[in-house]
């Protein structure tokens, strides 16, 4: 027995959607996941909205309901890993409140494994997670987001792929309110002169990272911003999207 399995042995993982311990050896299926909660991961599939990445009830769809009425301008498009549904919802929450920061290495593992191809054709400088603010990291030890653009780009590296994330252009000035509990106005206002950039001359393209995209005030915020301060292409991707089906 390896030292490895020893410590599973003793701090044994808990699944990323139920937190129930997982089954150690032989029984344990898959490292994050036990086999009832498994079914219940809805993976974003075609037909989906040309901009924001949510899927649409058909193919003649080019855009989804929520981008149809409030198109963003600032970035030009974006890709999820999942269905937002009540299940990847508890799982995000004990990420951010629970501290569960272990659960994100699937979700990065698995976006990686997805859209390799769409990575590797986009050709970003680099990511960049959405940054939070100062508070926040201070309570919660750790931004999810910057987990998850790491792990991703470590696990690209498995493809052959080599995007670095970069941490020093843009940063969270103020430590605003929970975006959810706010209507697309209200957000859009908590949102003005939250971010501060520091310009790059050397990027052009990136990938913003964020664990999910609601209404997409906060990626469309911080887009603006990148370009004001020169970058041109801007695309996210995250571990869920809020679809309108």
């Amino acid at each position: 027995m390896t030292l490895n399995d020893i410590l599973k042995f003793v701090f044994p993982s808990r699944c990323i959607m139920c937190d129930e311990v997982l089954p150690y050896g032989n029984k344990l299926s898959n490292e994050y996941l036990c086999d009832e909660c498994r079914k219940k991961l809805e993976y974003i599939r075609k037909p989906t909205c040309k901009k924001c990445g949510a899927m649409v009830g058909d193919e003649s769809d080019t855009y989804c309901v929520r981008c149809k009425i409030d198109m963003h301008d600032n970035f030009i498009s974006g890709f999820g890993l999942l269905r937002y549904n009540d299940f990847v919802k508890e799982s995000l929450h004990r990420i951010k409140y629970a501290k569960r920061k272990e659960y994100i290495y699937f979700y990065g593992k698995m976006i990686a494994k997805m859209y390799r191809e769409r990575f590797k054709k986009i050709a970003p400088d680099c990511f960049i997670p959405v940054p939070i603010s100062k508070e926040r990291l201070r309570i919660r030890n750790f931004n999810q987001a910057s987990v998850l653009a790491y792990t991703i780009s470590d696990e690209l590296k498995r493809y052959g792929i080599d995007i670095p994330v970069n941490e020093n252009i843009i940063y969270r000035t103020k430590n605003t309110e929970v975006l959810n509990k706010l209507d697309n106005n209200d957000r859009k206002g908590e949102l003005h002169d939250a971010f501060y950039v520091n310009p790059s001359e050397d990027i052009e393209k990136v990938i913003l990272i964020d664990d999910i995209y609601t209404t997409g005030a906060t990626i469309d915020t911080i887009s603006g911003v990148l370009k004001e301060a020169g970058i041109k292409d801007i695309y996210f991707t995250v571990i869920t999207v809020v679809d309108n089906l």
